[in-house]
């Protein structure tokens, strides 16, 4: 939170104590900072970015770097003195500061833009404006002022809430020093169990509450459903509604009809109208992803998000454009109608679309996408999901599983039970990862279960023998399926630890798939002479799998490109000369291409700009030497492309926790048309999913929330909440 003076705390980052006291339910709420290490900004700027409307930030600014980075929002900077002022996302502040320092100046200032005046109509003015600048292919102002002057700014740092019964509510006020007095709102529990909320405000916070209408707090509530992909009628449950009273004074909530009819499709037509400006813009490759999943009532959707390179940030950036219903008897010429209309709504070109990453296995899609000279790379998720399933599909190990869940349902449901587990994993020191029921649409989580079950296998044999009234032959697992169980675990132990790779990436590019399939199939999947007929089986199965799933030759060739100007991987120890050799004809033959478009265009450009004039005289260095120097001028574009891949492979393999497209930055004045080569291939995510959805626990919470949805509001909140950040 920007400013530092409100601070919110409540049971997911703190825990507050309470104790009974002579039969009173009495809570003990402790308050007290945590002041971070003091922060010194040495700032070149004074910036204000175009959101701030007021009049009186024209002598006001953030603290920013020389290149017009903003340090710090905790303080603002007046331009015309350099006191610093606590922003307090409001500017009576700032008008109290000039009323009181500068008043003359404050005068001609609101003499120069009387009250009467139409803000609206100047704020819709100016965005038209931008609007015009990015569809003209211009970058509109960054900053609407900015004044060049050097200074400092020290921060004190943000204030936290801690328990510590040492510290009483007398003295927190003298305590937490931010220059004004502090006001406290404490809200008790009905029992020890609750946690409780407190609020810290400074007073001049608290006449801002009244000031608030209700259009602020409908916006408010439609982005806490957007943000947390919540369902619009929770604002017609009693507790969310007393949640709302309770944290502010008396207001009225949107309700249920007003958010799905009115306030959130106008948050979508707003945010629409930003994600296409940004993708006006985008001149280099892209990506699309399709992601195939089911709602609540089993009908299937399919989310589609493009991909592109920020060039300037060295980063991958995404958008979700749409999320269309697609019934299970849609034929191939449907998904083609959907494919066109699609790029047409968002004026992309498909010559510009490097390659469709898809997380779906409907044949007809797959046809649609081909049909128009898509090169289509399986999302490795997807791949993983789908062979981990063919394993857990085995009869006998679905019987296991029916099992697993029968057993953990049986010691959940029984307290003695649960109890006396309870205890023996803390015996056991295994109390830190629970034994809990799948859920299957995310395999790991059945991997997990089975993990678990293994560890607990003389816990939970013990258990079982010793509960009453339990049929043995539902819950009783023999040592073969233990075996089995053990197998599997091992077996599926790499996919695990390749997902978990994924969601350490910022994104995990393209240029990964490669190598981690090579390394699943060529050493965690090769059969030992030590494995069980039930292992060779799991892992001669799952190998066929993946190779199959990537055997397309449009697709090998892609990976091995994309892998081969990846900077961490260039070395490519995991293929054969001949694969090298293959691999290279096709690069050197885009970059030779590449440069000779650029050279053409550039030919063209100097022809067309030269202004017509007179032969000038020869000197005598010309007339003597310029015939040599004019038929040695200019090199081949393929000895160009000879030597930027040369360059390229002189340089030092990037360390494997590197960010490949800041290396391409770094590197770009050596191999400028390599750069742009690669930066082509790197816009290709390996999966559909963000890595903020990849760990299990996350995936599942998304899953879950995305199903439940109402179908009419599905484009537009997955729309809102994937780009939730424009």
């Amino acid at each position: 939170m920007e400013n530092n003076k409100q601070l919110v705390a409540s049971n997911s980052s703190v825990k507050l104590s309470s104790t009974p006291d002579d039969g009173k339910n009495d809570i003990q709420m402790v308050l007290a900072k945590m002041m971070e290490e003091k922060h010194t900004y040495t700032y070149k700027k004074l910036v204000v970015p175009p959101s701030m409307r007021s009049i009186y930030w024209k002598f006001f600014g953030f603290p920013a770097t020389d290149e017009g980075d903003i340090l710090t929002k905790v303080k603002i900077v007046c331009v015309l003195c350099k006191t610093q002022i606590a922003y307090n996302r409001n500017t009576s502040n700032l008008r109290m500061h000039l009323q009181n320092k500068h008043a003359q100046e404050l005068l001609e200032l609101e003499s120069a833009n009387p009250p009467c005046r139409q803000i609206v109509s100047q704020d819709h003015k100016e965005r038209k404006a931008q609007k015009r600048l990015l569809k003209a292919g211009l970058s509109p102002a960054k900053y609407i002022y900015t004044t060049n002057v050097d200074g400092t700014v020290q921060i004190d740092g943000d204030i936290q809430f801690v328990t510590d019964p040492n510290i009483t509510l007398s003295n927190i006020e003298d305590d937490i020093t931010i220059g004004q007095p502090l006001r406290v709102m404490i809200k008790g529990g009905s029992n020890s169990n609750n946690q409780n909320v407190a609020f810290l405000m400074s007073d001049d916070n608290t006449m801002n509450q009244s000031e608030i209408d209700g259009k602020t707090l409908s916006d408010a509530v439609a982005e806490f459903i957007v943000m947390d992909l919540q369902l619009p009628e929770i604002v017609e449950g009693r507790g969310f509604q007393r949640l709302v009273a309770t944290l502010r004074s008396p207001c009225e909530i949107p309700s249920k009809n007003k958010l799905e009819e009115e306030i959130i499709p106008r948050i979508y037509e707003t945010f629409r109208v930003s994600v296409a400006a940004s993708l006006s813009c985008i001149t280099s490759e892209l990506a699309l992803t399709f992601e195939e999943w089911k709602s609540n009532d089993t009908e299937s959707f399919v989310t589609i998000s493009v991909y592109y390179l920020n060039v300037e940030e060295a980063e991958l950036e995404c958008k979700i454009l749409s999320t269309v219903h697609a019934p299970s008897d849609w034929e191939e010429i449907h998904w083609s109608n959907m494919i066109d209309t699609l790029l047409l709504e968002w004026d992309l070109k498909i010559e510009k679309i490097t390659a469709v990453v898809v997380s779906s296995s409907r044949t007809e899609l797959i046809m649609a996408l081909t049909n128009r000279s898509l090169t289509i790379v399986p999302c490795l998720l997807h791949t993983l999901q789908v062979c981990a399933q063919a394993c857990f599909d085995n009869p006998d190990v679905a019987h296991i599983l029916t099992k697993c869940r029968a057993v953990i349902g049986a010691i959940i449901s029984h307290p003695g039970t649960y109890a006396a587990l309870s205890m023996q994993e803390q015996l056991s020191a295994l109390k830190e990862n629970a034994m809990l029921l799948d859920y299957p649409g995310v395999w790991i989580s059945t991997h997990n279960m089975l993990e678990q079950m293994v560890l607990r296998r003389s816990i939970i044999t013990t258990i079982l023998e010793n509960m009453e009234g339990m049929d043995q032959e539902l819950v009783e697992i023999t040592n073969d399926q233990w075996k089995i169980m053990e197998d599997l675990v091992t077996v599926l132990e790499p996919f695990k630890v390749t997902t978990m790779t994924l969601s350490e990436e910022k994104i995990p590019q393209i240029s990964l798939l490669k190598p981690l399939l090579w390394q699943l199939v060529s050493s965690h999947l090769k059969v030992q002479e030590s494995d069980s007929e039930t292992a060779k089986s799991f892992k001669e199965s799952l190998s066929d799998m993946l190779c199959e799933r990537y055997a397309d030759g449009n697709v090998t060739l892609l990976l091995q490109i994309a892998t081969t100007l990846d900077p961490r991987f260039k070395s490519m120890p995991y293929v054969t000369e001949e694969d090298k050799n293959i691999v290279s004809v096709p690069i050197k033959e885009m970059l030779t291409k590449l440069m000779q478009e650029d050279s053409g265009n550039i030919s063209i450009k100097h022809e067309d700009e030269m202004p017509p004039s007179k032969k000038s005289r020869l000197s005598g260095m010309e007339l003597l030497l310029g015939g040599l120097c004019a038929a040695k001028s200019g090199m081949p574009a393929e000895e160009k492309a000879d030597l930027e891949l040369v360059q390229y492979q002189s340089e030092a393999t990037a360390s494997l926790d590197s960010c490949p497209l800041q290396w391409w930055l770094r590197t770009s004045a050596k191999c400028p048309n390599l750069t742009k080569l690669a930066n082509k291939y790197h816009c290709v995510p390996a999966c559909c999913a963000p890595p903020t959805r990849i760990p299990p626990e996350m995936q599942i919470q998304y899953d879950t929330k995305r199903a439940a949805l109402p179908p009419h509001l599905i484009d537009k909140l997955l729309f809102l909440h994937g780009n939730h950040t424009v």
